[in-house]
């Protein structure tokens, strides 16, 4: 009989139709990198990550295969591209995408948390890893930078470059179900920028008192230099 090598084997457990997996699919214990941080949070705004985000799979982004995870969570600067996993299975995903706007590379941390978010929590099938600038989802190795290692509720580390965005990126990791689960983004210097309102035209009788206040204001000067010519 023909064995598969232990470095491939998914820990799963079939039965029935449902699909235990474990955590990781190296089948290795999970190292965990101690408690979620709190500080260093970025300021709230439109572009910027604000205390913990709470997602779920859409279901309207799909790809091919999915990163191994090796049980390693990433730590700064960067982490070795793991490989990708399961190749010829599709897998849900969702992308986020924050900037950092410091002229200085950052140290930055996601806590993230497939176990108790939403819901219906992934548990272990969402996995998250982090790009610099863009992700495409036919390359997962091009501009990775780093992952959470394990299907579990622990942080990972990586390292954004100055004026440079980063990509979280959440896949399933079993099958392309919709679940919830939730990270938060730290130590991100993250300024946020107001919304441009768009132009607004100006209402007709505004249009039309604005008419009338032109035509007092030159009325007023013409008065003005007649009485300096008498």
């Amino acid at each position: 009989m023909k064995l598969i090598p232990l470095f491939l084997l998914a820990a799963v457990v079939v039965s029935g139709s449902a699909l235990a997996q474990s955590a990781n699919d190296a089948g290795l214990p999970a190292a965990s990198r101690g408690p979620f941080l709190v500080d260093g949070r970025a300021p709230s705004g439109a572009v910027c990550p604000s205390g913990v985000t709470t997602a779920s799979f859409t279901g309207a982004n799909t790809q091919d295969g999915r990163i191994f995870r090796d049980a390693i969570p990433s730590a700064c600067p960067n982490k070795t591209y793991p490989g990708i996993f399961n190749v010829g299975t599709t897998f849900n995903y969702e992308a986020f995408t924050y900037p950092n706007t410091s002229n200085a590379a950052a140290c930055v941390t996601v806590n993230f948390d497939p176990d108790t978010a939403g819901t219906t929590p992934c548990a272990t099938n969402a996995h998250a890893s982090a790009y610099i600038g863009a992700y495409d989802p036919a390359n997962q190795a091009a501009n990775y930078v780093g992952d959470v290692g394990s299907s579990l509720a622990q942080p990972f580390s990586f390292e954004v470059p100055a004026n440079t965005d980063m990509v979280l990126v959440v896949t399933n990791t079993s099958s392309a179900a919709v679940c919830d689960f939730a990270f938060e983004v730290v130590n991100l210097p993250c300024t946020a920028v107001a919304p441009i309102e768009p132009h607004q035209p100006v209402p007709a009788d505004d249009r039309r008192a604005l008419t009338l206040l032109a035509a007092l204001v030159v009325l007023v000067g013409s008065l003005a230099v007649a009485r300096t010519r008498n």
